[in-house]
């Protein structure tokens, strides 16, 4: 019956909303409470190559500025070249000197762009030791990508778990125990309120733009424990992590009415970029970053969700991303 099929769909938009926007105020003031925490245990990263996808803006420019300061190569990947250029030479005429930067095309809501751009990686004969999955989009109105994912699924989650697998041999290559290669997963606070719609992964039935995003970024978390358990279970030594950056005023936040509307506001009160990137930093470079599977908000170890813990789920969006990508065995080219 439609009326009832449309009061449905209406509650769970009201209900994600509300939930969201109480989760986000409640980080907003549990930021505002905590001391904001600096990364410590880094050294000069001379020699050490990074990719750092969406790169070009937001925290994850922050975190090419970082590796470039701390004289990196950093592969900065993102779906316009020319932008991602003009980030890099704005970067260059602040005065930072240090590191190599080469920009790459990468589009994540399309599989064979994220093929290609592993090809293109490849072709530069560099080692890796470093994959942080940063880019993202949030709250995007209802979209399917040409390989008929759900955009929020194809770029925040299921983009990144290819790049991941495809890469997953030149990491394992140039990781030792002692300076393991890692892959640093941005997740967010979302995934808290996020659930897997197994039966609806594409969100078609009741498609809500807060669920969508936080369903995308749970899967991003479980899949950081997936992963993390098989490294430990094969004796490989890559360390995977997931980072809540901090609620941040990013573009991320252009879908968002109250941060559009008040940017005055948003900027007074969300993390600056650079406070977000500090985390990232902290969990791709310091020596104090030991153990994978974890979840850091803060540059601090923190529970994840219980959902992102829940073994028997975990093994299913394994198996249903492996599925979906054509993948028979991870990270085995």
């Amino acid at each position: 019956d439609m009326s009832s099929n449309s009061l449905q769909k209406y509650g769970w938009t009201i209900w994600n909303y509300v939930m969201l926007y109480a989760l986000g105020f409640w980080y907003l003031v549990k930021e505002l409470c905590t001391p904001h925490r600096k990364p410590n245990g880094i050294e000069s990263q001379h020699g050490r190559v990074g990719i750092v996808t969406g790169g070009g803006r937001g925290i994850g420019l922050e975190t090419v500025h970082k590796f470039l300061d701390l004289d990196m190569t950093v592969i900065i990947a993102g779906r316009n070249v020319p932008a991602l250029e003009k980030a890099v030479s704005e970067l260059r005429a602040q005065g930072v000197q240090g590191g190599t930067a080469v920009c790459l095309e990468l589009d994540l809501a399309c599989m064979s762009s994220v093929c290609k751009f592993v090809h293109d990686f490849s072709a530069l004969k560099l080692p890796l030791h470093l994959l942080v999955n940063n880019a993202g989009i949030m709250f995007w109105p209802w979209d399917m990508t040409v390989d008929g994912h759900e955009s929020h699924w194809s770029v925040n989650y299921l983009g990144h778990f290819l790049l991941t697998h495809l890469l997953f041999p030149h990491l394992v290559a140039n990781s030792t125990l002692d300076t393991p290669a890692r892959v640093v997963n941005l997740t967010s606070s979302a995934h808290y309120m996020g659930s897997i719609q197994f039966s609806d992964i594409n969100n078609k039935k009741n498609y809500c733009p807060q669920a969508a995003y936080a369903q995308s970024k749970l899967a991003q978390m479980m899949f950081t424990i997936s992963l993390a358990e098989h490294q430990k279970s094969c004796g490989g030594s890559v360390v995977v992590s997931g980072v809540h950056p901090g609620v941040v005023a990013t573009e991320l936040f252009q879908h968002v009415a109250w941060a559009r509307n008040f940017p005055l506001l948003a900027n007074t009160f969300l993390k600056t970029p650079e406070q977000g990137c500090d985390t990232v930093v902290y969990v791709a470079l310091s020596k104090y970053v030991k153990e994978g599977g974890q979840y850091y908000e803060n540059c601090t170890v923190t529970t994840p969700s219980r959902a992102a813990r829940r073994r028997e789920d975990r093994a299913r969006l394994w198996e249903l991303s492996c599925q979906q990508l054509g993948i028979d065995s991870f990270g085995q080219l």
